[in-house]
């Protein structure tokens, strides 16, 4: 009966409080049970108990262990940098923020700002009625499948993360007058700052700027840290041979 699990079932057999664990949609949509004034108690009794050692059964596994099914109809970016810097910035607040109380609601955002751009023609917009749509179909996909997605996007956006914060890292320019007061960060990641950056240096309107990949955006932001960065070693250098140059004087 696993594989009639959907991802919209999972709040049920999340819910740790058994009192709380409301079996009628496993019995519905899994058992298939039909509503009847007239139906024998002893079916609803035998289904209700059905729907409840799989509740249990299920939420005995390790959900974070599921892996991504390469087989599955939802296609998922080839890296997750790949997504549009508009889907990017969505995906990243909803990461933090969840949906609520509903886990479902949480994965099925997740994964759909991540796939969205992959499975679907219209340009990518979190309040559009197409994006909507979308997200609430991934609640009627496999629970499996969903959480292997969800798995791998969040195990994608850790993996983003590391990589250009250590490539950043390498080539920070520090100004201690300017880190004092938080400026150095606020500047590096400045969304304002970023899409001027984008319109300017890729000559796109401030509308399309935002469809650019975070892969591209984020590698035009290096480019340009690096560059002030060997600025920086040269005037050091410079710096240098001047003081060595004024001690013979």
């Amino acid at each position: 009966m696993r594989d009639k699990l959907k991802l919209k079932h999972v709040d049920v057999l999340a819910e740790v409080d058994e009192s709380k664990r409301d079996l009628s949609s496993l019995m519905l949509d899994v058992f298939d049970w039909k509503y009847s004034f007239f139906g024998k108690k002893k079916k609803f009794l035998d289904l209700a108990k059905k729907s409840h050692d799989l509740a249990v059964e299920v939420s005995q596994i390790d959900y974070k262990e599921i892996k991504v099914n390469d087989n599955s109809h939802i296609v998922k970016p080839g890296n997750i940098d790949a997504i549009s810097y508009l889907a990017m910035l969505d995906l990243l607040g909803e990461k933090s923020e969840g949906s609520g109380e509903s886990l479902a609601l949480h994965i099925a955002n997740v994964n759909a700002i991540a796939t969205y751009e992959e499975n679907k023609d219209s340009k990518y917009s979190v309040a559009s009625k197409s994006f909507e749509r979308y997200r609430d179909s991934l609640l009627e996909l496999n629970l499996f499948d969903m959480v292997g997605l969800f798995n791998w996007i969040i195990e994608a956006l850790e993996s983003s993360s590391k990589t250009w914060n250590e490539r950043f890292m390498s080539v920070e320019v520090r100004d201690k007058h300017l880190d004092a007061v938080g400026g150095s960060a606020l500047h590096q990641f400045n969304v304002v700052n970023t899409i001027k950056s984008i319109c300017s240096d890729f000559k796109e309107s401030e509308k399309e700027a935002w469809y650019i990949s975070y892969n591209l955006v984020m590698t035009n932001n290096y480019s340009k840290a690096y560059e002030g960065y060997l600025q920086d070693q040269i005037r050091i250098k410079r710096e240098a041979e001047m003081k060595a140059k004024n001690k013979h004087y």
